[in-house]
């Protein structure tokens, strides 16, 4: 018997695995919500490497989600995320397969070694994060799961096996100092109202944004070890902070398509802003590239960086101008 959940994964752009499934979830429930994806609350800040402190890397954080939950977007949707823990290592696969049978949105904690071919990580290093559940096929001793890989976000087929090793190795499992819960359940709203993008909110975070990058330092940050393995690692780090940068402003470059769709903004306050958010694209893709070719020039990309970030906040002051 094969039971799928119909969640259709949100891959318009990566944000982290949790907001990727949390939208993925929301927009099946009500497509509306795919303009909340879009709203500018979003921050720079500086991030340390998991594996070595010394190393930070500038990269978005969304705002609220974590720290507020009542303010984001999807507070109207999501009553609620549930943690949760198995009752045991045996029992992991008939409680997974009760959950999804019972209609529940279920997000397991695993490690990403041995998770999903062609991923960044699999067979490479240890990366432990929670991925969403999205049916089953008992016959055929299958789970399918929404997850990211080099090829995007897209639906999975993983085995009863590898679930279960991926599972056993998660962080939940061989960290004993790990406080998260081995699965989170995504509760929902008895009534989902639509989502309305409005104007006012969009300048108000402009104007933050705006304020921000005036302020942001880069100081300290990419100083990428010369030991090959070290600046492999290294390299890797700052290119999942720069790819989530180039994905926010896919994110940016939907935004104005909305705005102007629902005629938030003029055609010619929306041909000023795509022009000077598509060079801040173009010169965040020229840095995703060196990291991902090793073509990393530490100077020469810090220099970069500062022009992009001035050219953002150019771009965010132009929209509150204009709107």
């Amino acid at each position: 018997m094969k039971l799928s959940m119909e969640r259709k994964p949100f891959n318009e752009f990566w944000m982290n695995c949790m907001l990727n499934q949390a939208f993925s979830i929301a927009v099946s429930v009500e497509p509306s919500y795919r303009d909340a994806a879009y709203l500018n609350i979003y921050r720079y800040y500086p991030w340390e490497a998991a594996t070595d402190k010394d190393f930070r890397y500038p990269t978005i954080d969304t705002l609220y989600y974590l720290d507020d939950p009542a303010r984001f977007p999807l507070s109207q949707v999501i009553r609620y995320i549930e943690p949760g823990h198995f009752r045991s290592k045996e029992t992991v696969l008939e409680e997974i397969r009760a959950m999804l049978t019972g209609g529940r949105n279920l997000s397991v904690n695993v490690d990403l070694y041995d998770w999903l071919p062609g991923s960044m990580a699999w067979k490479k290093f240890h990366w432990y994060h929670y991925s969403l559940f999205n049916g089953y096929d008992k016959e055929r001793g299958v789970f399918y799961v929404i997850d990211d890989t080099l090829a995007g976000y897209e639906e999975h087929e993983v085995p009863e096996e590898r679930l279960l090793k991926a599972y056993g190795n998660s962080e939940y499992n061989v960290n004993p100092g790990y406080l998260g819960p081995a699965f989170y359940v995504y509760n929902l709203q008895e009534k989902v109202q639509p989502y309305e993008l409005k104007l006012s909110e969009v300048v108000e975070n402009a104007e933050r944004l705006a304020r921000e990058l005036g302020e942001f330092s880069i100081v300290g940050m990419w100083n990428v070890d010369s030991e090959p393995e070290k600046k492999q690692a290294h390299l890797t780090y700052g290119l999942v902070g720069v790819n989530i940068i180039c994905n926010r402003h896919i994110a940016n470059m939907s935004l104005l398509h909305s705005m102007r769709e629902k005629r938030l903004i003029g055609e010619a306050l929306y041909e000023s802003l795509s022009s000077q958010l598509g060079a801040v694209r173009e010169g965040w893709d020229q840095v995703k590239d060196r990291f991902v070719t090793g073509d990393f020039e530490r100077g020469r990309e810090l220099a970069l960086a500062d022009d992009l970030f001035a050219k953002e906040k150019a771009f965010w002051t132009t929209l509150v101008a204009g709107a």
